[in-house]
């Protein structure tokens, strides 16, 4: 019996040349613009962090889109014209129409869209070199603004260009090249546009890198060259969505990542300074026009506390002032770094204006989301928290913030470090002649006999709060001021002021004893109105001290009598009962301090102890597990053929390893073509051998099935010999193998061979093989 091979035939020639030469391949192509337009998909959603969704996604979708169709109906129309068949017979597009085109509709779209306003309804007009102008400018005005960034056409024009000019690149590659992975090529280079501007936004990048991943996948497959039957295809894709899921959820978790490297630090932002009037000078305006509305605010969730409005860091021994450098933001204010409370309290406010000169928002706390009316040019300052307009805030303004409030320690704050920031400890001490100025001296003295006996800075600061709370009075009527000479008259016969002079006494104390302080000025929570309602008025105006400590972050004080409970902080009181009062009596040598508790990880059980092991959420344990799963089967496809291999080879029995060695060359062949069935018998099987192996190796293959049957039928016992001389033409024929088959092609069989259940190919399982005798 012998076996006839496919033959192939080239497709025919139209006569002269003439008539359409279909392209095989033309299918698959078109059918890969889908994961095209997947992975252009995932370079948009990319920038997620760095915008929000609901201004992301109507552009995304008219760039994504619209190249995509552009380019299959170009491969179409261009495709039939006669004069463009290659020598194969395929379609050799020609590519100056498609880019043309391509770059003709981008303007189109982009004047008909995101610069309509603008438009004169000519591609060339006003509105393309406005677009020209922000795609420009936009790489810079993102990195110096916070994301996510406003949603203004001005910068929504780069990812549109970017996913436009992704897809139309990708989509050409797909349409004109048969490699599998190399239409993904333009996508992975684009994606490093959102990765950089999204270092600092919301969110993760992750997600967006598994869809890039799994739709870098599904290309391939599609793609490739093997003739995969549609059930194969429609296990493979469940496979490539999960493994995308679990690259995303597994990411942040893979070790050697690190912090990535944040751009933005190199970028100039154009920072714009703070009106010069300190908003501590106008406390006293405000408590003279008590009665006055200043604005209401409708809260939800943990109760209300005091309202920041200016934060007053640099003090020039006449004012207090503010270094506040606003950056744009879409809406999201930065978490203060090297900052960690030890939980928080979220706390949802809307705002509404009524009376507040200047450009300052109020919000609890440093704030972490801010909406306000859409053309608000909101700022804020990275360092502070603190939220502005950029100019004088109308009557009626309304906008809402979301604060964390943050809750801290007793324990972790008695023994808390004062952070080193030189800058907000730094005191003018000389005049202008260069003499020494004798007020800071008598700060200095004031502030040592008042917390002598303190052990911590924190124990120092609360010492303070509540020597000032307990000495002077508050007085709404008081005289404005915070000089060095408003302070010094305040603190030696004053005995009255308002809570601007009772926050700048403690931070220019405070600061003469090394502690990094500065002065907030806002409002108290007000009177309530309603269920979650308070009115604000003038007479609510507050200004307070706050000093920074290392790991937690600035932690306000209340030294205003009437403000806080004994221990001075509205953090928590960190002295018992009788403590400050012991203190005052203790000698002049220094008491030992009470051993500070450890540090989470010096309390840590040891590893591999009961009570030491922590498990992983659930959220990533299951993704885990199918990953590890995933890996396991991997690795016992790879190891199960050489064990296999291994054992045939290494068989003490003589015979079976002649017929090890056959079942090897069966199993090679049936990769190149062979039949997985049952019904050849051995010199068929040697007769596809010779005819698609070829050569030497062919060859010899019809003596090794005669080799094969008398061993198995006839009962003949070959020395060691003949087995090794079948085992040198099996690794003969598997070289050859080797050579014709792509990997990728060998490593999808071997995973399909090492399912469980899987009906083995012809020669996998001992012999006998059913011989028809000539």
């Amino acid at each position: 019996m012998s076996v006839t091979a496919p033959v192939r035939t080239a497709p025919a020639a139209s006569p002269s040349g003439q008539g359409h030469v279909p392209d095989p391949d033309r299918a698959r192509r078109l059918w890969s613009l889908l994961p095209v337009a997947a992975l252009s998909a995932a370079v948009g959603y990319g920038f997620a962090p760095v915008f929000r969704p609901s201004d992301l996604l109507p552009v995304l979708a008219v760039a994504l889109l619209t190249p995509v169709v552009l380019s299959a109906v170009l491969s179409g129309l261009l495709g039939r014209h006669p004069a463009r068949q290659g020598r194969e017979g395929h379609p050799t597009l020609p590519l100056w129409p498609s880019a043309l085109l391509t770059a003709v509709a981008w303007a189109v779209v982009v004047s008909a869209t995101l610069f309509h306003e603008v438009s004169d309804g000519l591609p060339g007009g006003p509105a393309l070199r406005a677009a020209w102008s922000a795609l420009l400018d936009a790489p810079h005005a993102l990195l110096s603004t916070i994301p996510p960034a406003p949603g203004e056409p001005e910068l929504l024009v780069l990812p549109h260009a970017v996913v436009w000019t992704t897809t139309a690149v990708c989509a050409e590659l797909a349409l004109r090249t048969r490699a599998p992975l190399l239409p993904a090529l333009p996508a992975v280079l684009a994606f490093g546009f959102p990765l950089v501007l999204g270092v600092d936004g919301p969110g993760s990048s992750y997600p967006a890198a598994g869809a890039l991943a799994g739709a870098a996948a599904l290309l391939a497959l599609v793609r490739s060259r093997a003739r995969l039957p549609l059930r194969a295809m429609a296990l493979r894709l469940p496979a490539v969505v999960a493994l995308g899921l679990v690259a995303a959820l597994l990411g942040p978790h893979l070790p050697g990542l690190g912090t990535p490297y944040d751009l933005r630090k190199t970028v100039t932002p154009p920072t714009v300074r703070p009106e010069s009037t300190s908003p501590l000078d106008q406390v006293a305006a405000w408590m003279r026009n008590g009665d006055e509305e200043v604005f209401t605010v409708r809260t939800s969730g943990a109760a209300p506390r005091n309202y920041r409005l200016a934060v007053l860091d640099r003090y020039d021994g006449t004012t207090w002032t503010s270094g506040a450098g606003l950056t744009r933001t879409g809406g999201r204010v930065p978490a203060e770094k090297d900052a960690a409370p030890d939980g928080t309290k979220r706390l949802e406010q809307r705002f509404t204006v009524r009376s507040l000169p200047g450009i300052w928002l109020p919000a609890a706390d440093r704030p972490s989301a801010v909406s306000a009316p859409e053309g608000t040019s909101l700022s804020v300052d990275p360092d502070s928290g603190v939220l502005s307009t950029g100019e004088a805030v109308p009557r009626g303004f309304t906008y809402t913030a979301t604060s964390h409030l943050p809750v801290y320690d007793a324990e972790r704050l008695r023994f808390a470090t004062a952070a080193h920031d030189p800058a907000r400890v730094d005191l003018p001490d000389l005049d202008a002649a260069g003499q020494p100025i004798a007020s800071v001296r008598s700060f200095a003295k004031i502030a040592e006999r008042v917390t002598r006996g303190a052990t911590h800075p924190y124990q120092r600061a609360v010492r303070l709060a509540d020597w000032l709370r307990a000495t002077y009075r508050l007085d709404a009527g008081a005289l404005p001021g915070h000089t060095y000479r408003s302070l010094e008259f305040f603190l030696a016969d004053g005995g009255r002021g308002t809570s601007e002079q009772f926050a700048a006494s403690f931070a220019v104390l405070a600061r003469t004893l090394g502690l990094p302080t500065r002065v907030a000025v806002g409002f108290r929570p007000g009177t309530r109105t309603g269920p979650g309602t308070w009115q604000v008025r003038g007479r609510d105006v507050l200004a307070w001290p706050e000093v920074r400590f290392t790991g937690v972050g600035w932690v306000p004080f209340h030294p205003t009598p009437g403000e806080a409970e004994p221990g001075g902080s509205s953090a928590v009181a960190v002295e018992r009962p009788g403590e400050r009062q012991r203190a005052q009596g203790e000698s002049a040598e220094p008491a030992r301090p009470p051993t500070p508790p450890r540090t989470p990880d010096e309390t840590a059980p040891a590893a591999g102890g009961a009570t030491g092991s922590v498990l992983p959420p659930p959220w990533l344990t299951v993704p885990l597990a199918l990953l590890l799963l995933a890996t396991a089967y991997v690795l016992y496809a790879l190891w199960l053929p050489h064990h296999r291999r291994g054992r045939r080879r290494n068989d003490p029995d003589v015979r079976r390893r002649v017929l090890g060695a056959w079942q090897q060359i069966v199993e090679r062949l049936t990769e190149i073509g062979l039949p997985a069935t049952g019904a050849h018998t051995a010199q068929e099987i040697a007769a596809f051998g010779a005819q698609h192996v070829g050569g030497p190796v062919g060859g010899r293959l019809p003596a090794l099935a005669t080799l094969v049957n008398e061993v198995e039928y006839a009962g003949r016992t070959p020395d060691s010999a003949a087995a090794d001389a079948a085992w040198s033409q099996c690794e003969a024929v598997e070289k050859t193998v080797r050579h014709r088959v792509p990997r990728h092609i060998r490593l999808l069989r071997l995973l399909r061979s090492a399912a469980p259940g899987r009906r083995r190919p012809h020669g996998a399982r001992p012999l006998p093989v059913p011989v028809r005798r000539r």
